[in-house]
């Protein structure tokens, strides 16, 4: 399937992607991302995390997906960031940690401190401290 992006943009929550239909959005939203698109790479990583929740190993695509997450500048991504990089031993291992700050270290801490009944927020504290 080749993807066009102009309607996965207004259908992806209707869309079945499969992993090849994904790498290919991601590519394509590499080169001509949009400032609208934070809620389709919420999507894609997402469903790569999910995948890898599956697997061995780390696919460019959730890199990819994560990083064009990250680039969005969105303090409340950090969770789904979080998760992408919890999904097993590999992704804990294979994705960076400075993509746990799209907002910067500053404006991303302050929104986990915030988000105090956030099950996730003690183990994320804990992580970013070391």
């Amino acid at each position: 399937m080749s993807i066009d992006l102009a309607q996965l943009r207004t259908s992806f929550t209707n869309t079945p992607l499969d992993e090849a239909d994904r790498e290919e959005a991601l590519h394509f939203l590499l080169r001509e991302r949009r400032d609208g698109d934070a809620d389709l790479l919420r999507h894609l990583l997402a469903q790569e995390t999910a995948a890898h929740q599956e697997g061995w190993g780390v696919s460019e695509s959730l890199g990819l997906a994560a990083l064009l997450l990250a680039e969005c500048g969105r303090e409340e991504d950090v969770w789904a960031l979080w998760e992408a990089k919890n999904a097993s031993f590999d992704t804990m291992a294979g994705l960076d940690g400075f993509l746990l700050f799209p907002a910067g270290i500053a404006g991303t801490t302050a929104h986990v401190i915030a988000d105090e009944d956030h099950p996730e927020r003690g183990d994320l504290m804990t992580y970013v401290r070391r």
